[in-house]
């Protein structure tokens, strides 16, 4: 259940108060272990990207609605803001956590929805693409050492030269859709760009009916060049006693460097919990970088509460780094 906090604000030229209900939520997780692919040793650290957030709506009339949305960051190990600059990396660590990252980092923009006509959002928001296709690829939820380093979002191990696909896009106009059992969305940024270079766009469609799920994404110029690029195609099937998930993302970036992703995975539900199971696979210029094997147990003390534990083994791991990891953590949605 969300908290919720409603707000009054007193215009001085009406002498009526406007009402408006402004939801916030969010959810704090934090694991311990270790990570495939990082330097040895145990640390604290959180993958699911623990927020803090604020979102409304105002009811225009006439099937029309305003809307807000505003989330933060944060790491609960250091209470910092969580932001990484993948600019900003250490050959050792991988990206480092930078002092003036973007606050909002899960998203911010004021939009209107109209019913049937879809909504536009306006500001910092998801890629489509990744929404309609790349998150549901993964069974880990990409919330514990289990999905490696973001495969579905063209991300080497370690960040390594960014990211092709890009999870939210800034200076962005969205628009979505849905039609039945197929949504659809657009977005385009109008971020400036060297010369010859073009602007971030991207478009995402996704299917859902019953148990069955396919989605597919394209992205161009995410880091404002002419040449970058990711697609990618998503499916999942719940036969019930268990759901499957399948992945796949091709691309390349400014320099042409070309990088392939596949991933398999599943979850099945076990007493009060779920196993979930991945294989991802990551490729660079025809080089396999990454070969993770992954299981889990999610064990769900309440519907916003859960404890879980995580092995990994990546056999594409450096020399100097774990070639297997683990994690025990506790995740907790308000």
């Amino acid at each position: 259940m969300k908290a919720h906090v409603v707000m009054g604000a007193v215009a001085l030229a009406c002498s009526a108060s406007a009402w408006a209900e402004v939801t916030v939520f969010g959810f704090i997780e934090a694991q311990v272990g270790r990570q495939t692919q990082d330097p040895p040793g145990t640390k604290l650290y959180d993958m699911g990207g623990s927020r803090l957030g604020f979102k409304g709506d105002e009811d225009l009339g006439g099937g029309m609605k305003a809307s807000f949305y505003l989330e933060h960051r944060l790491d609960p190990t250091t209470g910092a803001d969580a932001s990484f600059d993948a600019g900003n990396a250490d050959p050792a660590k991988g990206p480092l956590r930078n002092p003036s990252s973007t606050f909002w980092k899960g998203g911010s923009w004021v939009g209107l929805s109209s019913e049937g006509l879809g909504s536009i959002k306006i500001g910092r928001w998801w890629s489509q693409s990744f929404l309609k296709a790349q998150y549901a690829a993964d069974p880990f939820g990409m919330g514990t050492l289990g999905e490696g380093a973001y495969p579905t979002v063209g991300c080497g191990p370690a960040f390594r030269n960014g990211c092709l696909g890009a999870f939210w896009v800034n200076n962005s106009v969205s628009y979505e859709n849905s039609m039945g059992p197929v949504s659809f969305g657009v977005q385009y940024s109008v971020e400036a760009v060297a010369p010859g270079g073009k602007h971030p766009a991207n478009v995402g469609v996704s299917y859902a009916d019953g148990p069955l799920y396919v989605g597919a994404g394209i992205e161009v110029s995410n880091d404002g060049s002419k040449d970058e690029r990711w697609s990618s195609l998503a499916a999942n099937y719940d036969f019930g006693v268990a759901k499957l998930y399948a992945g796949y993302g091709t691309g390349q970036d400014a320099a042409k460097v070309s990088r392939k992703n596949t991933i398999f995975g599943v979850t099945a539900p076990v007493g009060q919990g779920q196993v979930i199971a991945s294989y991802d696979v990551q490729n660079q210029n025809g080089v396999r970088v990454e070969q993770l094997l992954s299981l889990g147990y999610k064990y769900f003390l309440s519907k916003r509460t859960n404890v879980f534990a995580v092995i990994a083994s990546d056999t594409k791991a450096p020399a100097g780094t774990n070639k297997s990891g683990y994690a025990l953590g506790v995740f907790h949605s308000f």
